[in-house]
C-alpha cells in the first residue's frame, strides 16, 4: 500500500486528479523534502491515499479488482449518482458469472464485506434498466408534463425515452451517468422479502459510498435504491445505506 508523507501546512500535490481527500482539513500533501532547519514545521502524519487510477479503478481502499470485460459499454462522461442493488444470488462466483452476460454493476459487496470492482469508473454498465418518470413519482410535474407523461400510459420505453433527454436531477440517473453497487443477497419469493445485508456489508457499503461521493462531489441525495427509480422488485435497494 503506497504512503504519502503530508503536513498540516505546505503545498499540496495530488497523486491523481480523482482523489479521496478526507484529510484536507487536517493535513495536506507535501511537495518537497523537509530541510533539517525546518524544525518548527507542524507534526507529520502519514495516510494511505485512496484514488482512482488511470484505468478507472479505486486504489488503496482494500477493493479487489476483478474486471468483467463484458460489462463495459462505453465511456461515462460524468457520474451523477450511485444506485444500490441486491443480486438475488448467494455467492460472489455466481454473481461474477452472471455479469459475464453483460448485465451488472461496477461494484459487488460480498457477505463478508469484501468489495469487488468489476468495471472501470470511466465506463458505464447496463445496471439500471428503464427509468421511471421522476416528476410523476415525486409529484412535481407541471400540468403540461403531467398530460404528456400520462399519455404514455404504462409504456415504460416511451417514459424512459422521454425522461433520458432531461438533465439530471430533473430525471432519475440511468446507465450512462451512474455507478452501480450490487450487494449479495437472496430474494425470498414465498415471503416476498429480500435478505438483509450483513453488518460487514453495511460497513463496506458506507465506506464505498463515502469514497465515491467524496471523489465525484456527490451528496446523499444522489444515492438511490434501484427499485425506486426503475421497474424492479420492491425493496431491492432498501436498508443498505443510511442517509446521514
Amino acid at each position: 500500500m503506497s504512503k504519502n508523507v503530508i503536513l498540516s501546512n505546505g503545498e499540496r500535490e495530488n497523486p491523481s486528479p480523482l482523489i479521496y481527500d478526507k484529510h484536507k482539513k487536517h493535513c495536506i500533501f507535501r511537495t518537497k523534502t523537509l530541510l533539517s532547519e525546518e524544525k518548527k514545521e507542524d507534526e507529520k502524519c502519514t495516510v494511505s491515499v485512496v484514488f482512482i487510477d488511470h484505468e478507472g479503478y479505486i486504489r488503496n481502499a482494500g477493493i479487489i479488482k476483478h474486471t468483467v470485460p463484458e460489462l463495459e459499454e462505453g465511456r461515462m462522461p460524468k457520474i451523477n449518482a450511485i444506485i444500490l442493488h441486491r443480486t438475488d444470488s448467494s455467492t460472489i462466483n455466481g454473481t461474477l458469472a452472471s455479469f459475464s452476460k453483460g448485465i451488472g454493476t461496477h461494484f459487488i459487496v460480498e457477505k463478508d464485506g469484501n468489495i469487488y470492482q468489476a468495471a472501470s469508473l470511466f465506463v458505464y454498465t447496463s445496471h439500471v434498466g428503464k427509468i421511471k418518470s421522476r416528476c410523476k413519482e415525486e409529484k412535481t410535474w407541471s400540468s403540461e408534463e403531467k398530460k404528456k407523461t400520462e399519455a404514455f400510459g404504462w409504456n415504460a420505453k416511451k417514459i424512459h425515452d422521454h425522461e433520458k433527454i432531461k438533465q439530471y436531477p430533473y430525471r432519475y440517473p440511468y446507465n450512462m451517468d451512474s455507478v452501480g453497487i450490487e450487494v449479495i443477497a437472496l430474494y425470498d419469493k414465498k415471503n416476498k422479502k429480500w435478505e438483509s445485508a450483513t453488518d460487514s456489508q453495511k460497513k463496506s457499503i458506507e465506506k464505498l459510498v463515502d469514497i465515491i461521493k467524496n471523489i465525484y462531489e456527490l451528496e446523499d441525495r444522489d444515492v438511490y435504491e434501484h427499485d425506486k427509480i426503475s421497474y424492479k422488485t420492491e425493496g431491492e435497494g432498501a436498508d443498505l445505506y443510511s442517509v446521514n
